[in-house]
């Protein structure tokens, strides 16, 4: 790993255990994520029957040097099942995605503060909910565009796989155009899926970000989110602007 490399702190902000659908155990993703040069990892394997389990998990990755980040998936069919999942898991989990299957999914998605990450079915453009409008609102919801690695790899037949990265890259190019944070991670489901900052940097390139704006997409963007949501976890947090200092509110 080059010097410039070497001085940024990398995270791959999705990646799936044996604890739900991936197939390497805990100890052998964070092996990998050292071998990789990742300082942290957003293990995205939690659900309600298993939020007991992150403290320990967060002590495990610190034990090879790494940082936990807790994270939730959500794909729901309805708004008002997401809203129901979002109060439920906020204030448990440190990264909560949003696959948006519709449109209403979508907006509502975009707007709620308390969705920190957007992913989208590119399947085919009728599925791509990624508009202006969208865009508009992300901003405003504090909300970041999320692309992986393994739907570029794995989008079905070759065709669509060109048809996926087209959608990607003008998603992207809207994303910037209104200022939205991109993400940039591998989705990997075991650790042959894993890739190293360098090479999720080179293909983060290819949909027409510069090297440094790619090497932000799994640096600093994904870091700021964490650091934003863990002072909003702590006990210190009343709301925004306003936190507790020794028993008194710091306004």
């Amino acid at each position: 790993m080059n010097v410039k490399l070497a001085k940024r702190r990398f995270i791959d902000l999705h990646v799936f255990s044996n604890l739900s659908i991936g197939s390497s155990s805990i100890d052998e993703i964070a092996q990998m994520a050292v071998e990789l040069g990742y300082r942290a990892v957003g293990l995205a394997d939690f659900n309600k029957d298993n939020l007991n389990l992150i403290e320990d998990l967060r002590r495990k990755f610190s034990e090879y040097g790494l940082d936990l980040i807790s994270r939730v998936d959500l794909n729901c069919s309805s708004p008002s099942e997401l809203k129901r999942k979002l109060r439920f898991y906020r204030r448990k989990v440190e990264i909560i995605s949003v696959f948006c299957r519709n449109l209403q999914i979508a907006r509502l998605a975009a707007r709620d503060r308390r969705v920190d990450l957007l992913n989208f079915t590119y399947k085919s453009r009728q599925f791509n909910f990624f508009d202006a409008s969208e865009a508009s609102l992300s901003l405003k919801g504090e909300t970041a565009l999320e692309i992986n690695l393994r739907d570029l790899l794995f989008a079905g037949t070759s065709g669509e796989r060109i048809q996926f990265f087209k959608i990607c890259r003008e998603n992207v190019k809207l994303a910037k155009k209104h200022g939205v944070p991109l993400v940039f991670s591998s989705g990997a489901r075991s650790i042959l899926e894993m890739r190293g900052p360098r090479e999720l940097a080179a293909v983060a390139s290819l949909l027409d970000l510069t090297e440094f704006e790619a090497r932000e997409t799994l640096s600093t963007i994904p870091f700021n989110i964490v650091q934003r949501n863990r002072e909003k976890l702590s006990e210190n947090f009343i709301l925004p602007g306003v936190r507790r200092i020794r028993g008194e509110i710091d306004w």
